[in-house]
């Protein structure tokens, strides 16, 4: 082997362990100085039949925060009646982005989960530092009004919603079993990685954990945004026109003027009316 290729692969291994023991080094922590959306650690009673989620984030959003609420919210997990899958692409690249779920309740009302990289106020995201403990993970817990409405109007993200093609029980366990996951982050942090414990794979892991086997390791467990058309694949949503038209049948960003003249309304009439849209 030449002696620049042996340097060269000198220096790669030597890297990898340095990075390595860097990463194993280190401790996640509960009390850094968190940017304000990542402030509030969501926990979950479960005393009674009903379950009180705290620290439920409302904030309310146009091309400007609005406002910062922080709610309770109380819901009996055997009236959820559908799961919704939402997927928010990053920039020109395909391959990226970010997914999260809503819950349908009985009374049209939703809530949403989000697996997220918690950052400091100190801190950008980077894919890069996701992978070498640089972010705590954040188990969240939102109206759509507010995740929805942080990045579609906000961030002026696109967006992309769909309906889980799930019967009312199984939405039911998905509902119960990240709600066992949030109790279980808020008493024992963790760290997010970008390639083992990001927004899209640890969702797929809680299926798994409950129903083994049930969602196989796809590459879009790491290219998140490509993670739609894999749940098509897996007969989880619809496509019966395809991949392409089942997006675009999902797509919210082309109605973003008309979205952002009622986020500022109820989070029960922002969600009836972004379903409307994709419904036509």
């Amino acid at each position: 082997m030449p002696k620049y290729l042996k340097l060269a692969l000198i220096f790669i291994i030597s890297t990898i362990i340095v990075m390595g023991a860097i990463t194993i080094s280190k401790e996640p922590k509960t009390n850094l100085a968190w940017l304000p959306e990542y402030q509030k650690t969501a926990t979950v009673d479960t005393a009674t039949s009903s379950v009180t989620i705290r620290n439920v984030r409302d904030w309310t959003y146009t091309n400007t925060v609005l406002s910062q609420d922080w709610i309770d919210v109380t819901v009996d997990p055997n009236t959820v009646t559908s799961a919704w899958f939402i997927v928010e692409p990053f920039g020109g690249n395909e391959a990226m982005g970010h997914t999260f779920l809503s819950f349908e309740f009985a009374d049209n009302t939703f809530l949403s989960f989000s697996v997220q990289a918690r950052q400091e106020t100190n801190e950008d995201y980077s894919a890069f530092e996701g992978a070498v403990n640089e972010y705590e993970l954040a188990y969240q817990w939102g109206t759509e009004r507010d995740f929805i409405a942080r990045r579609l109007l906000f961030l002026k993200h696109d967006i992309r919603l769909y309906q889980l093609d799930i019967s009312s029980d199984d939405a039911q366990r998905l509902f119960r079993a990240v709600l066992e996951e949030t109790n279980t982050l808020a008493n024992e942090p963790r760290f997010y990685n970008t390639f083992t414990a990001n927004c899209t794979n640890l969702l797929a892991k809680s299926v798994n954990k409950h129903y083994p086997h049930r969602l196989p390791y796809d590459i879009s467990w790491n290219l998140t945004g490509y993670s739609d058309f894999y749940l098509m694949d897996q007969g989880l949503i619809e496509n019966t026109n395809g991949h392409e038209a089942a997006r675009t049948a999902a797509d919210l960003t082309p109605y973003r003027e008309l979205i952002n003249t009622v986020a500022t309304t109820s989070p029960k009439e922002f969600s009836a009316t972004i379903r409307k849209l994709i419904d036509k």
